[in-house]
């Protein structure tokens, strides 16, 4: 197995997309400090479902996002995809976290799981030890810092031996319960054994009373019999009497309906014209409501019609003015083009003049290369003394300014050295002055960068214990929700927060907040029901047991609050005044939605500070459940329960911890948001003074050099007086020598005049260079002329072309207001045609209304005839109504009685009929016997007739406990067999596990340091599972010491070894090493690249990260990390096997 692809989308310093291609063997990723190499660890990790944020180096989830770069946007989401392959068997692994809340999602193969599901994945894949394969910068001597139980833990759940942990936790935690069930059916079965002893008198007593009921009975029975026949008889000759009353009341009934009938359709009709009245009145008041708006409307287009005529003589006046200028632009155009035509005729002019005098000065030069030639060897000649004479001129010229210079600087150099020595007085009095400013700055700055460590240390430790605190409240976060709450409680709650269930149950513990040291107190009472979720109906706890159903993951209870009854504090009894903490639900924080569910558990819970004061309430009569502050508690019943468990409290007291270390987290990150601003003030304070101090220290250095210059040009004066002395006689000796080669010239050259014959006359050439540019000149006025010309003509082109589309606007704009005001006046002249409708139909409604209202009254009139007539028939109906009910109500009557018999006696008496009636029996004695068997019972006195079913139901119920006391008995068993089990099994391969460990551990260190030995050995504990594991090692030439005593490579040469030794026996697939070999001397490092090497060869896939060259020439694929930009990685890869 191996990681085959690692794909990264703006996660931390990656922004963008990064896919890494890995294979089996040995790669090593390189690059400089801060590239973003280890965030590829920490991508592995989070991938796996790693969440801790100290090893993640975040402080939240969101902190994985990438941050943004000068070229490339902040991510809205950072996700990591881990492509996993075994042969032919592929597993892909996705995990995404989304801003700014820093949510989660996680996908296997596409399907959506939870943390706990990954672990299963994660146990198929062999990838459980990940915690100890990847190992991060600095935390290759973890395992030796380690205490002996934590590397235990670490080795366990490499070598999948946490499991049996978790399975004896599982099962002791059920043993408890079960116990506790076993203690509970026990003091319930005692309790009822006492309560039938208890009531055995009261049983006889209403044995005895069973018998006087029985008679009684029987006397109720027959007169019951005898009562129901009379009625019976009484019914039947009522029953003729109503039939001859029906007759008579039928009659009545007939013409009553008629004349209500009638009535009716008079009402109809009476509506039915209130009805159109009403219409048509409403139909005149929409008429004026629409004329009024037509009459708006009107305004509205006649306001619009102005404004179009207004502005349509103005668009009309600025086409005209247009126009105007439009033909203005035309004739510039026109005389632009003629100018141009005419400049074009000049240019063509002046070139012809420049080539006719060009001839002329070819002709001329040519006569001119003749006379060259005559005079060239005279004016070779005439050069040559002209050379030497001006050689000697200047030569003169020279030693007379030399001798010049030196007199006068012999004048000048008293006073030149004079304000040298002023010049360096006055720099050295501002080099002073600056001097004792700096000090100042500089004594400023001291204290400044003092503040500045100080703050900066404050800060740093400030930042560090709110990663702490941030760290240790996401572990106990994680703890409480992953090694506490019960499975099946666990996926219900992980289905709802995914949206994957209908519901939204919430667990009784999590309903309230109490303060911790009520935890123990709390946890005791509630003791599985903590765990009770709590649920708005029946409905939404059948999805969820479906739920649990469907995916076999435990079972749980639920609460619906619609079955919730709140149980109240029992206020009337008096408490003490002492031995009282208070009642629970005044004590506690209660979730409001929650609260009926909340007081059905725990109303009435009274909690007291020992169990001397929970006895006593008891004893004084206190009905309601107690429980003391150390988990003590008295039930209603009788029963009272109480010792100490390791987990009492744990749930309560992890979230009072949890809200305490938030409160802490949110104070230590306000105090490190104060200090950092007090750092920023002081460090901006610090720059600002070394600044300062730093342009002082620039402008004294500057003086200095200003004052060694001037001293140097003093030193230079002096020298140069001493060099003059006895330089100007030698310049007067050079002036005299060379004044008489200077006569000699000058004669010879007299002598070449004279010897030279007349020159001849060659013709002037300053009339023919005179002509040649001034055509010249008249050719570029011309040019320019033609260009200013063309520039003219194209700006006229160009205001041409503006004017006609500033008039094509003005003609478009007047065409649309031509149209806007056609528009209005026929919308006018509709809104005038609309008014005139509606006045017509307003006339034919008003004389409408006028013949509804003359109908109206018609039919008010016959209403009320027709009311007369109605109510006369309804008199004489009621009268004969009258008789028919008084007969009714007497059969009723005799009906009623008879059913009151009936529904009294009828289910306990049945009725056999008029032919079997008991003889010789009469009403009356049978009442008198009845009164006898009353008094007797009265005698008797208060006799509780419950008792013999109680009696009854005590026996059936003890024999139904016996029943399950066996069963829980056997379940003790059966747990206890399944501990003793996996103790044994767990010891076993662990024991195995740690023996073929030390073997190789040993091995491994010899082979890498060439001799010495190291072992691992298993400490004593009070049971198996509490036995550590120690960690001992002798290098080569040494004795054995213990760990702290080891040096830093020591410890990662011996960390190195145990790494690999636990992966070969573990088996384990691949390895990630994060600088492990930075603490390595060359000769061990050569080591540890070759034992790497060796590994990654036995099908093992080893991932380094490293700064070494020799772990890079060893390894098989070579990936570098670089920062393309800051805050930007990238990724580079090579096969070295390519290179080479």
């Amino acid at each position: 197995m191996y990681i085959d692809r690692l794909q990264l989308k703006g996660f931390k310093s990656f922004g963008g997309t990064h896919e890494l291609l890995l294979s089996p063997g040995f790669t090593a990723i390189v690059g400089p400090n801060g590239s973003g190499k280890s965030n590829l660890l920490d991508a592995l990790r989070w991938s796996l479902g790693d969440s801790t944020a100290s090893r993640l180096r975040v402080n939240r989830q969101s902190g994985l996002l990438f941050l943004g770069s000068q070229s490339r946007e902040a991510a809205k989401e950072a996700e990591v995809t881990l492509r996993l392959r075994e042969d032919d068997r592929i597993c892909t692994i996705k995990r995404r976290v989304t801003a700014p809340d820093g949510a989660t999602s996680l996908f296997v193969d596409n399907e959506r799981k939870t943390l706990a599901e990954l672990d299963e994945v994660k146990r198929r894949w062999k990838l459980e030890g990940d915690r100890f394969a990847f190992i991060g910068q600095g935390e290759v001597q973890e395992v030796l810092k380690q205490s002996p139980s934590e590397r235990r833990m670490r080795l366990e759940t490499l070598f999948g031996i946490d499991v049996y942990r978790k399975k004896r936790m599982d099962a002791q935690n059920r043993l408890e319960t079960v116990r506790g069930d076993y203690d509970q059916l026990r003091n319930l079965m005692g309790e009822l054994s006492a309560r039938r002893s208890e009531i055995a008198p009261e049983v006889e007593r209403a044995s005895q009373m069973r018998a006087i009921l029985d008679s009684i009975d029987d006397d109720r029975r027959k007169l019951y019999w005898l009562r129901r026949a009379g009625c019976e008889e009484t019914i039947a000759r009522i029953a003729a009497e109503l039939e001859a009353a029906l007759a008579s009341r039928e009659g009545s009934v007939f013409w009553s309906r008629f004349w209500k009938s009638a009535g009716v359709r008079a009402e109809d009709k009476l509506t039915q014209a209130s009805r159109e009245h009403s219409q048509q009145k409403y139909e005149l008041e929409q008429s004026r409501a629409r004329f009024d708006a037509l009459i708006k409307s009107g305004y509205a287009s006649a306001a619009n019609l102005r404004g179009a005529k207004a502005r349509l003589a103005e668009a009309r006046s600025e086409y005209e003015e247009s126009k105007g200028n439009y033909s203005k632009l035309l004739e510039e155009q026109k005389k632009s083009i003629d100018d141009n035509k005419k400049a074009r005729e000049e240019v063509e002019k002046a070139r012809r003049a420049v080539e006719a005098v060009g001839k002329k000065w070819d002709a001329y030069n040519e006569r001119m290369e003749r006379t060259r030639r005559e005079r060239e060897e005279w004016n070779k000649e005439k050069a040559r003394l002209d050379a030497e004479l001006q050689k000697s001129r200047a030569k003169l010229g020279f030693l007379g300014r030399d001798l010049l210079e030196l007199r006068n600087k012999k004048e000048q150099a008293p006073d030149g050295r004079k304000e040298l020595d002023f010049q360096a007085k006055l720099l050295e009095e501002e080099r002073d002055k600056l001097n004792g400013e700096q000090s100042a700055l500089v004594k400023e700055h001291s204290e400044l960068y003092a503040l500045c460590q100080t703050l900066a240390a404050e800060l740093q430790r400030a930042k560090r214990e709110a990663g702490q605190l941030r760290s240790k409240l996401n572990d106990t976060a994680d703890a409480l929700q992953a090694g506490l709450y019960p499975a099946a409680v666990k996926h219900l709650l992980s289905a709802a927060k995914l949206k994957r269930l209908d519901a939204d149950p919430r667990a009784v513990i999590d309903a309230f907040t109490a303060p911790a040291s009520l935890a123990s107190a709390l946890e005791a009472y509630l003791g599985g029901r903590q765990f009770l979720l709590l649920v708005e109906d029946m409905e939404e706890a059948g999805r969820c047991i479906n739920r649990l159903k469907q995916n076999a993951a435990g079972v749980a209870s639920f609460l619906p609050l619609e079955r919730a009854r709140p149980r109240y504090p029992n206020k009337a009894f008096r408490l003490p005044s002492r031995g009282i903490v208070g009642w629970a639900v005044e004590l506690i924080k209660i979730d409001e939605h929650w609260r009926p569910a909340i007081e059905h558990i725990m109303g009435d819970l009274l909690i007291v500070e020992s169990y001397d004061a929970g006895k006593s309430l008891v004893r004084d009569g206190f009905r309601g459940p107690i429980v003391t502050v150390e988990g003590d508690v008295f039930q209603p019943g009788g029963t009272v329960s109480g010792g100490r468990s390791q987990k009492s409290g744990r749930v309560l007291e992890m979230k009072a911890q949890l809200a305490k270390l938030e409160e802490e987290y949110a104070k230590a990150a306000a105090a490190a948001e104060s200090l950092s601003k007090k750092f920023k003030e002081a460090e901006d304070r610090e720059m600002s003074v070394s600044e300062q101090k730093e342009l002082y220290t620039r402008k004294i250095r500057e003086l200095n050099g200003r004052i060694a210059v001037i001293e140097d040009q003093k030193e230079t004066l002096a020298k140069e007086q001493r060099r003059a002395a006895g330089e100007r006689g030698r310049i007067l000796e050079s002036i005299k020598a060379e004044g008489r080669n200077w006569a000699s010239l000058l004669k010879a050259q007299d002598e070449l005049e004279e010897k030279r014959d007349a020159a001849s006359d060659v013709e002037d050439d300053h009339k023919l260079i005179e002509e040649r540019e001034s055509c010249r000149a008249r050719l570029s006025v011309a040019e320019g002329a033609l260009s200013s010309g063309f520039a003219l003509m194209e700006r006229v082109r160009g205001e041409v072309k503006s004017a006609e589309g500033k008039m094509r606007r003005l003609e478009e704009e007047i065409a649309s207001l031509d149209a806007s005001c056609v528009r209005e006046r026929a919308n006018l002249a509709r809104v005038g045609g609309s008014c005139l409708e509606i006045h017509n139909r307003r006339k034919e409604l008003l004389s409408g209304m006028e013949e509804r209202g003359e109908l109206y009254a018609k039919l008010e009139r016959l209403r009320s005839f027709v009311a007369a007539r109605r109510s006369s028939a309804e008199e004489r109906m009621r009268g004969e109504s009258e008789k028919f009910t008084l007969a009714q109500s007497k059969k009723n009557e005799s009906e009623r009685e008879l059913a009151e018999l009936v529904s009294t006696w009828e289910e306990q008496y049945p009725y056999p009929g008029a032919g079997h009636l008991p003889d010789g029996e009469n009403a009356d004695e049978l009442r008198r016997r009845i009164r006898d068997g009353d008094r007797k019972i009265k005698a008797f006195g208060n006799v509780d007739m419950g008792v013999l079913s109680e009696d009854q139901s005590l026996k059936d119920r003890l024999a139904f406990l016996g029943e399950q006391l066996d069963d829980v008995r056997s379940s003790m068993t059966e747990i206890e067999r399944l501990i003793t089990e996996a103790d044994a099994m767990a010891h076993k391969q662990f024991t195995e596990a740690l023996v073929r460990v030390d073997g190789r551990f040993c091995d491994i260190f010899s082979k890498l340091l060439g001799g010495g030995e190291a072992h691992l050995t298993m400490t004593d504990g009070e049971t198996i599972w509490n036995c550590g594991v120690e960690i001992e090692a002798r290098f080569p030439g040494k004795h054995t010491q213990i760990l702290s005593q080891y040096s830093g490579g020591e410890c990662t040469l011996i960390s190195i070894s145990l790494l690999f030794a636990t992966m070969e026996v573990a088996g384990s697939p691949l390895a990630v090493l994060d600088e492990v070999d930075a603490a390595l001397d060359e000769a061990n490092l050569r080591r540890f690249s070759e034992l790497t090497k060796e590994y990654a060869r036995n099908n093992k896939q080893i991932l380094v990260m490293t700064h070494r060259r020799a772990t890079m020439e060893r390894a098989d694929v070579l990936y570098g990390v670089t920062l393309q930009e800051k805050g930007l990685s990238q990724v580079v890869g090579v096969r070295l096997e390519d290179w080479s």
